[in-house]
């Protein structure tokens, strides 16, 4: 079933490692540049289910920007994140735009070093079938593989919220780009 775009961006994320230094300047970056994007801390109304209205969210963005941290995949929440954004973004289009955020993406596609670990950490701590942990992985290594932005070291600076706002808006309006060239 078609659902309305009622978001320009799906921002997913693990709060506890980024919410503070990246998440914060990032999302008054987008909104700074006209863009409307959704935080789970500020959409979801009280009294909505968490998983639901994530879901539904999700559906109703154009562009996924998933900021994949150390901790990242250790997050029930954000694996199913993942695999709902993976998922449109396979059926119906959804731009998918990967942040790595402290760790490489070869760590992301292979599940290794402390984001490897940390996966590891979720899939042995909590009841999942042999289906959702396939999944889980497929879409790891997927995401893993689109070319992205990578941050090591906890170097943000002006240049790279422009980069992740030139992407957005490109995405947004591909015909954009010629504008900005002009």
């Amino acid at each position: 079933m078609f659902q309305p775009k009622m978001y320009d961006v799906f921002l997913s994320f693990r709060g506890e490692d980024s919410r503070a230094k990246f998440m914060s300047h990032l999302f008054s970056s987008l909104q700074n540049a006209g863009i409307h994007a959704f935080r789970d801390d500020d959409e979801i109304q009280r009294g909505d289910q968490i998983s639901i209205s994530l879901l539904r969210a999700i559906g109703q963005s154009k562009i996924s920007i998933i900021i994949l941290s150390t901790n990242y995949a250790n997050s029930r929440w954000c694996m199913l994140e993942l695999v709902k954004i993976m998922e449109i973004g396979r059926t119906r289009g959804l731009v998918v735009m990967p942040v790595f955020y402290e760790v490489a993406p070869s760590e992301v596609r292979h599940q290794e070093g402390q984001f490897g670990k940390s996966f590891e950490d979720l899939i042995s701590t909590i009841s999942v079938d042999e289906s959702t942990k396939s999944n889980w992985r497929r879409d790891l290594i997927d995401i893993g593989g689109i070319a992205g932005f990578v941050l090591k070291d906890s170097r943000l600076s002006i240049f790279t919220f422009f980069l992740l706002e030139y992407g957005v808006i490109t995405s947004l309006c591909p015909f954009s780009k010629s504008l900005i060239n002009y």
